[in-house]
């Protein structure tokens, strides 16, 4: 049985609001809130994450939770999933690089499934999402 993942129109809506504390940003989403802000070099508090961190965190924990249920289908003892994004943004070249660094609790996997988790890691929604078109609209509403 091969793994799949489900195709889906998916949507989310999520809310930013930024009141006048400088770039400490509210962010909400179906009845949850985290803190966004940008770092003291461009005069935030950095007490939350950038937004370029928010993106790496998506890419990060979208590889971590598809590789979990590809194991537990499998029933492959992966231990322990970290998955480490590193986000390079070439404003020059309008090129932007994430790459991501995947270590397993379990270090005794065989090249076989090592190469069935690359391929599953590559598949999961975010990943796709970032390596398809994507269309950005945006309405001023007063």
């Amino acid at each position: 049985m091969a793994f799949k993942v489900k195709e889906s129109k998916n949507e989310v809506d999520v809310n930013a609001s930024l009141g006048s504390e400088k770039y400490i940003t509210t962010i909400t989403s179906n009845g949850k809130q985290i803190i966004g802000d940008e770092p003291e070099h461009l005069g935030g508090k950095n007490t939350g994450f950038n937004p370029y961190e928010f993106l790496g965190s998506a890419l990060s924990m979208c590889t971590a939770a598809t590789l979990r249920v590809y194991a537990e289908r499998k029933e492959i003892d992966l231990g322990e999933i970290n998955v480490s994004v590193n986000l390079s943004n070439n404003t020059i070249d309008k090129v932007a690089t994430f790459t991501k660094h995947i270590s397993f609790g379990n270090k005794d996997l065989d090249e076989k499934d090592i190469k069935r988790l690359q391929v599953i890691a590559e598949s999961c929604p975010v990943n796709r999402l970032l390596t398809n078109q994507i269309v950005v609209n945006t309405n001023i509403d007063l």
